[in-house]
């Protein structure tokens, strides 16, 4: 069966196979190879670590999620120790095949995982249906392969050759799927709290993104490791490097151990515009734009770093979807654009004048409304192509 790694079988013989005519080089071959398992011992320790830690809900933040994602870490643990074993000669094949078992489950609970960091109030009915393969395989294997397993021969049978290729490019396939549909998780997430967040650098799960990059990484080498002899010898460092990358950008995150500041109430999630409020006219939404803009504006709501759409929305007295329509195609702005370009101005004013002149960057960045020194120096860059300090010397030689 073929998996995320299984160097120790075709793959190995293959690179043996290659240096064999080289006489006892095949030996000492051999020999490095067994070294080099060793790192499949530490890649499975971490990944056993690193799921119990977060199926066991260390950070207490999104317990379903967590649960997903240390079962993910702990059936990719099995893949390596199985690796490990293979690789010293260890066990037999019952033993290999519980550890590869669990392998088309990783990719959807990963998938489910994300799922639910992104979304942690909406039910999941379909979740289901993402390991009708695994149930599938598992069953194939109680009534095809294990009762082999207890014969004295303590064998797989060999398989026919159409489901040697199902088994092998089925899980590449599967990887390659759920990997973008996690990213695409991800990035939906990431463009819906813009729509009802004025500040997003604690709750973007940017922490997500470097884990699924690192997951990337290790699907890298294992699709390269089938195709260059050199990636294959040396892929058991690799892959503990990936794993490490991996484990860092898990428990180095603020936002897996902290609770946020805001969650997204569900009912905040930005419908397509076609869909939203077409019963707006063109008179409704100039007549709300105008009052948006007096509203935030005369009386500088936008100076409250911790505004949200709906807390903006109950100032003004329109519901959330009415105010997210507005925003959209009155003023062709999300809602992060609009509150941050209102603290821009407030800041571009705040940085000419004498009675600020004590104050920091931060400090200024405070004064107008953000909370964030990343979202200050972004906005400002992008309004005005200056930092702030070059648009202090700007106005000031201009004057």
């Amino acid at each position: 069966m073929d998996g995320l790694g299984c160097l120790s079988g075709a793959c190995k013989l293959g690179v043996l196979s290659k240096y064999s005519k080289f006489g006892n080089s095949a030996n000492y071959l051999m020999s490095d190879i067994n070294i080099l398992a060793i790192f499949y011992a530490f890649s499975g320790g971490a990944l056993w670590l690193l799921g119990s830690l977060s199926f066991l809900g260390v950070n207490r933040v999104n317990a379903r999620a967590d649960k997903w994602l240390g079962v993910f870490y702990c059936i990719l643990a099995c893949t390596f120790t199985q690796l490990f074993l293979e690789g010293f000669g260890i066990g037999g094949s019952f033993l290999i095949h519980l550890l590869e078992l669990p392998r088309w489950a990783m990719l959807p609970c990963l998938y489910m995982a994300v799922n639910y960091y992104v979304s942690p109030s909406l039910p999941k009915k379909d979740w289901l249906l993402h390991f009708v393969p695994f149930l599938l395989f598992l069953l194939f294997s109680l009534v095809y392969l294990m009762p082999n397993l207890f014969h004295k021969e303590n064998h797989l049978p060999e398989l026919p050759p159409w489901i040697g290729f199902i088994v092998r490019y089925f899980f590449f396939g599967q990887m390659v799927y759920y990997w973008i549909a996690c990213f695409a998780l991800l990035r939906r997430h990431q463009k819906n709290l813009k729509m009802v967040a004025s500040f997003t650098e604690k709750i973007d799960l940017e922490w997500l993104r470097y884990l699924l990059i690192s997951v990337l990484f290790l699907i890298f080498i294992r699709i390269l490791s089938i195709s260059n002899i050199h990636v294959t010898y040396y892929s058991p460092i690799l892959y503990f490097l990936g794993i490490i990358l991996l484990a860092y950008s898990t428990l180095t995150q603020k936002s897996i151990y902290a609770i946020e500041t805001y969650q997204p109430a569900e009912n905040d999630e930005i419908a397509p515009k076609k869909t939203l409020n077409e019963r707006l006219s063109t008179e409704q939404v100039d007549e709300l734009k105008y009052t948006v803009l007096r509203k935030t504006v005369d009386e500088k709501l936008y100076l409250d770093p911790s505004l949200t759409l709906s807390v903006l929305s109950d100032k003004i007295g329109i519901s959330t979807h009415e105010l997210s329509y507005v925003l959209n195609n009155g003023l062709g702005k999300n809602f992060y654009q609009f509150i941050n370009e209102l603290r821009t101005e407030e800041a571009k004013l705040l940085l000419l004048s004498e009675d600020t002149k004590h104050l920091d960057m931060f400090g200024v960045a405070i004064r107008a409304g953000f909370n964030s020194k990343t979202t200050f120096y972004t906005t400002f860059k992008k309004a005005t192509k200056l930092t702030p300090k070059e648009y202090i010397k700007a106005n000031s030689e201009a004057t």
